[in-house]
């Protein structure tokens, strides 16, 4: 791999997976490999079902359909798309499909560097075939793609993260209200479909009985989701249910998926691509497995739970069971319905924070627009413990320029400030709203004007009961920036968060595009010390102060 280096790299081909749930499980792949090669193109080929999953991710640059029964169609169609790719001038080739039809167009189109494992009969058509590692711990398919790429150097965590664009969030409000479900309204989505096969389904009735259950326990609409194909299930459930349901079979395109399902309170899946889109969006996954391998296939991220009955069979991967299919019946109702309402509690959106808005703007909520997250203390004033005098504010050297700036590039500005010392008695909430106000005030001396600043006084080990508790919007939670994106129309794929502790790049991890930048101000060198130690997950970039991390976001890779 001497010859692939960022600096000699240019432009870079992706051959795609075939699935919509394969496809998801690369997404950390294609984030490492951006990373790696920060000024190179990265252009995604994939069939028409999967590269709509592609448009606005961060990493790719652009999609191209991969026509393999129309204009791609048979030897003739390989040779028109290898002329085409060759006109492109790609310097590599990462093929992340297995099969001898992935590698032979990229060699046809005589792209010099061409990076795959050697399976079916493909090893003459590589350049740099990578053998397959078998790791402990590393059996989730994810790692095959990010294995791969880790050949070249790249590298990433395991947790997929799909951004929901813009376009597809308003597409998918305006999808809901056009059915009659006004987007504010709390749902949930059911998946009981299963392309690979009916061993894969749990039974519809079962699917049916969730829905009315957790319809009379929580007054959630119930919203039927799966392809066209799958219709014939769909109506089955529908038919069952004692609640009256959405259907939206084969009704939504894949790139409008992700922003529906962002919307749902919880999906209750089959193993399936949804599942993985779902898991993807931040979006609360109960999956139910029977045939398929729970270890190898099932969904990542924080908000995901499983049920499977244990039986020695399973898993078999057979596309019909050839017995009594035991391994789905053996999943009951109560436990699924158990399970679901521990998901839905475990996710529940709290009152908080408490949001102290600027003046709004005159346009009203106007175009969506990327923000920048900005922790308070440490980051824009020093830290002095638990702040409660205004008075006392101190802004770090360069900060008030460093925001100017962001704000004449067309940023919003939005501070996420935890305050657990009015959990812990040392301070109050109108300390905390004077604070800010003051903060607001020395702010617009300057020239800068927040639009909003966010704070939550919780904490889980808090001596006042009131304040006691485990919260949602509590960064590395995601429920301040939630809270913002209803206040404001935000390009939260595009947008970056800045503080002085890991929490604020964990707190980028719930919404897929979003970076983080740590600064070395306030507890930031300490933070960073336990980032190169493997204590904490690394953020997207480290900077002295808030205003190089500034120079580095409006001027480096990352603009």
């Amino acid at each position: 791999m001497r010859d692939i280096v960022p600096g000699r790299i240019r432009k870079i081909l992706v051959r795609e997976v075939n699935w919509v749930g394969d496809a998801v499980l690369t997404l950390p792949a294609l984030d490492a490999l951006d990373r790696r090669f920060p000024e190179a193109e990265i252009v995604v080929m994939g069939r028409p079902w999967v590269a709509g999953l592609f448009a606005g991710q961060r990493g790719v640059d652009r999609v191209l359909a991969y026509q393999s029964a129309g204009a791609h169609r048979g030897l003739a169609g390989r040779w028109a798309l290898a002329r085409e790719l060759r006109r492109g001038g790609f310097d590599l080739a990462v093929l992340f499909p297995n099969s001898f039809d992935a590698a032979v167009v990229p060699w046809l189109a005589g792209i010099p560097r061409r990076v795959g494992y050697p399976t079916d009969g493909r090893r003459l058509l590589l350049t740099h075939p990578v053998r397959a590692a078998a790791r402990a711990g590393e059996r989730h398919q994810v790692f095959r793609y990010l294995n791969l790429v880790g050949a070249l150097g790249a590298a990433g965590e395991a947790v997929p993260r799909l951004a929901v664009t813009v376009e597809a969030a308003r597409a998918a409000d305006e999808f809901l209200a056009h059915h009659g479900v006004d987007p504010g309204a709390a749902w949930i989505a059911l998946n009981p479909g299963s392309v690979y096969g009916g061993a894969k389904r749990w039974p519809a009735e079962r699917f049916a009985a969730v829905a009315d259950a957790l319809t009379e326990r929580r007054g959630l609409r119930t919203v039927l989701i799966g392809s066209g194909g799958e219709a014939p299930v769909l109506r089955s459930v529908a038919q069952a249910m004692r609640t009256p349901a959405l259907m939206l079979g084969g009704r939504t395109a894949i790139g409008a998926l992700p922003g529906l399902l962002r919307r749902a309170r919880l999906l209750v899946t089959n193993d399936t691509g949804a599942m993985h889109v779902a898991a993807a969006v931040g979006a609360p996954v109960l999956a139910i497995f029977g045939p398929t391998d729970l270890e190898a296939t099932g969904p990542l991220g924080p908000r995901r739970r499983s049920v499977r009955a244990p039986v020695p069979c399973s898993p078999c991967l057979w596309r019909e069971c050839p017995i009594d299919h035991r391994c789905m019946t053996g999943v009951t109702v109560d436990e699924v319905v158990r399970v679901a309402e521990e998901l839905l509690d475990e996710t529940q959106p709290v009152a908080c924070p408490v949001a102290q808005l600027g003046a709004p703007p005159p346009e009203g909520r106007g175009p969506a627009r990327p923000a920048v997250f900005l922790d308070r203390d440490g980051t824009i004033i020093e830290d002095l413990g638990y702040l409660g005098d205004p008075d006392r504010i101190r802004l770090i050297p360069g900060a008030p320029e460093a925001l100017r700036a962001l704000q004449g590039s067309g940023y919003r500005l939005l501070v996420v400030t935890n305050q657990a010392g009015v959990a812990r008695g040392l301070i109050t909430e109108a300390d905390v709203r004077r604070v800010n106000r003051r903060l607001q005030e020395r702010l617009a001396d300057a020239g800068v004007f927040l639009d909003g600043v966010y704070y939550c006084p919780h904490h889980p080990e808090g001596e006042s009961p009131e304040y006691r508790k485990t919260c949602a919007a509590r960064k590395p939670g995601p429920g301040m920036i939630e809270r913002a994106s209803e206040d404001f129309a935000l390009d939260l794929a595009h947008s970056v968060i800045i503080g002085d502790h890991s929490s604020d790049a964990e707190t980028a991890r719930h919404f897929p595009g979003m970076r983080s930048i740590l600064v070395l101000t306030g507890h930031g060198s300490g933070q960073f010390d336990k980032v190169k130690a493997g204590e904490v997950p690394p953020p997207d970039h480290v900077a002295v102060d808030l205003a190089s991390a500034v120079t580095w976001l409006l001027q480096g890779p990352g603009r």
